[in-house]
């Protein structure tokens, strides 16, 4: 057993519950770990913090599995995997309006570098880290098992320069499908596999869809960075008098409409394929208004390294947004950098607002749903700040 011993100063965020050893926090390694091997790691004076597995190559060596001085065996694992299914039964998921849910969330599971969405009878994993790579075979069997899927896939995933390897989608058990089929909020979801996103879908934003559903009764929506047009979805649920959904995706933008169709609202709920910064800007000078308009773009910030450039488009996004909002109306707006905090995130939206010359009221801030799960001392784990405003008349 490789002991990790870490410097002296570099304790109390592990002992105060960061699940991360960042490798200018490690003083020495007693001996030569491969990709994957379980550690022990240690404080300076020796007394033992909890084990975990080893990445060499990674500005983060070691991600914490247990906080006890036991092993990280098939057992503990299939604990672990056990434990994520009963969170989701505490929080009641899945039920008969919601088929589809994260069932491990990483870190916030013990399970550093996996990830599982569930999709009805389809779970698709997301194995990012050597460790959990090279115990594969249990984790798949414990998933299938806890979740009752038919079908287990992993998807595919370059993590070659700070894991070692790089793999293909491929399925692991079970008969491939051309589709996922779920219900989100009792909303029958059909979507393309080859068209999915990460995992497949944004359980984390399924309490901030209610939201929009619950205060969009007669507005005229905007709902841009659509995907497949989850929120616009919502809002035409939720009595919209109209939506209009953008997407840059071709294939997400037709996947949308054919829901539209499907649900009985495409008089109220259009798509259109354009950039979203492009469809702000002409709309703009149109002089469109909306009752409210929800912003949820793609992480603009992969790092600390990006944040300036960040504030600077976030800026740029919101007080585009913010322009097209009618007196009085709604503003949803999305991060979904983890190195971007909430409280730089609301003072950036609040320079936008001022850039607008606008006012704003902030109604609600939320982040990821409960099937999200983080370590209480895990900041990085809070990836997800949605605000809620109303813009003043």
């Amino acid at each position: 057993m490789t002991t990790v011993r870490l410097k002296p100063g570099s304790v109390l965020p592990v002992y105060a519950g960061h699940p991360w050893i960042f490798a200018q926090a490690i003083q020495k390694v007693d001996g030569a770990p491969a990709p994957g091997d379980e550690v022990r790691v240690v404080d300076p004076e020796g007394k033992a913090l909890g084990r975990g597995f080893f990445s060499p190559k990674s500005a983060i060596p070691v991600r914490l599995v247990i906080r006890k001085d036991e092993p990280v065996d098939e057992k503990l694992l299939v604990q672990h995997v056990e434990d994520a299914a009963a969170l989701r039964r505490a929080v009641g998921l899945p039920n008969a309006a919601h088929t589809g849910y994260r069932l491990v969330n990483s870190e916030g599971d013990a399970l550093p570098g996996l990830v599982v969405d569930v999709f009805g009878d389809v779970a698709r994993m997301q194995v990012g880290t050597a460790g959990m790579r090279r115990r594969l075979d249990v984790l798949v069997g414990a998933v299938a098992r806890v979740s009752g899927a038919r079908t287990v896939v992993e998807i595919a995933i370059d993590r070659e320069a700070d894991e070692g390897f790089k793999v293909p989608f491929s399925v692991l058990r079970g008969p491939d499908v051309e589709a996922l089929r779920f219900l989100d909020r009792g909303l029958p979801m059909e979507i393309p596999a080859e068209l999915t996103q990460k995992t497949g879908y944004y359980f984390d934003q399924r309490n901030h869809r209610a939201w929009v559903e619950a205060h969009a009764a007669g507005l005229d929506v905007l709902d841009a960075y659509a995907y497949v047009g989850a929120f616009g979805h919502a809002a035409a649920r939720g009595g919209a008098r109209s939506v209009l959904s953008i997407d840059s995706s071709a294939a997400a933008v037709r996947v949308g409409a054919d829901h539209a169709h499907r649900f009985g609202t495409a008089a109220r709920h259009a798509f259109l394929r354009e950039d979203v910064k492009l469809s702000l800007e002409r709309l703009g000078k149109e002089g469109a208004r909306y009752g409210m308009v929800v912003l949820d773009p793609p992480k603009l910030a992969k790092s600390a390294r990006d944040l300036d450039n960040a504030r600077k488009a976030y800026r740029r996004l919101n007080a585009r947004g913010i322009a097209l909002v009618e007196p009085g109306g709604f503003l949803v707006t999305c991060s979904c950098s983890s190195a971007m905090r909430t409280d730089d995130f609301l003072r950036t939206v609040a320079i936008g607002a001022a850039d607008a010359r606008r006012e704003l009221a902030l109604l609600h801030v939320g982040e990821q749903a409960e099937d999200h799960p983080t370590p209480a001392g895990f900041e990085q784990g809070r990836y997800l700040t949605v605000a809620m405003y109303r813009v003043r008349p």
